[in-house]
């Protein structure tokens, strides 16, 4: 029995070498079924993934049409339907991933601290940096900060894997709402320390906030990352 994610990627293999370009529909949900003896959930979950990459498009009464093909980037590619500070990375195929804990610590917010972050002045958090390596090259630094009042008992450990699962799963926290601003700014000192940046001289920067469900700010979270590195798609579905 094939895996889910085996599925996708004979579906998506197929399709980018023009298999099903003459009728231009993917085959029947019964006849993947019967090819790759799975489920119906595990078909309809591969052709979802095929839909959010752009290459497919379901419609009723014609199946599931293969869309004609756009140029394929080298780049890492996100959608920006879907992003979180970057953590999509963690659901990236194909991607030999690593992440360095280069500092975690407890402080204090002061002033300066409380104009960027907007937490409080006084609020403990905890202040994490991660490097996020991404096929042996330093690509995304993390700067986090996280109310420790809120998500409490944060250790290196935790940060090296997913803090967001441990939110929601040890914490039982509700994350409600995530605000992002997506600029571009000039290289900084920490960015040239922290990331393999060549010969840019600027980052892109994903600024979040996010908030659990009685409206509280629990995080700020600055990713850095090499601009040529990545493409952010949207895809509208009419």
């Amino acid at each position: 029995m094939a895996e889910n994610n085996d599925i996708y990627q004979e579906l998506k293999n197929r399709v980018l070498k023009g298999k099903y370009n003459v009728k231009m529909r993917l085959p029947t949900e019964g006849l993947l079924i019967d090819e790759f003896h799975v489920s119906r959930y595990a078909v309809r979950k591969a052709i979802k993934e095929l839909s959010d990459d752009g290459l497919v498009y379901s419609v009723k009464g014609k199946g599931v049409v293969v869309l004609e093909q756009t140029p394929q980037t080298q780049e890492i590619n996100l959608s920006l339907e879907n992003i979180d500070s970057l953590r999509a990375l963690n659901e990236a195929k194909n991607l030999n991933k690593t992440t360095i804990i280069a500092d975690f610590q407890q402080i204090i917010i002061d002033e300066e601290l409380s104009r960027r972050t907007s937490f409080a002045i006084g609020i403990p958090v905890y202040a994490i940096k991660r490097v996020r390596r991404l096929n042996n090259k330093n690509a995304v630094l993390d700067i986090n900060y996280f109310n420790a009042q809120l998500v409490n008992n944060l250790t290196p450990e935790i940060a090296k894997g997913s803090i967001y699962t441990y939110i929601r799963q040890q914490l039982k926290m509700k994350i409600a709402v995530i605000k992002h601003r997506l600029r571009i700014e000039h290289a900084e000192k920490l960015d040239y320390e922290y990331l393999n940046l060549g010969i840019n001289n600027c980052v892109g920067n994903m600024v979040s906030f996010a908030f659990n469900d009685d409206g509280k700010l629990f995080e700020y979270t600055e990713s850095h990352f090499i601009p040529d590195n990545f493409v952010f798609n949207q895809i509208i579905k009419l």
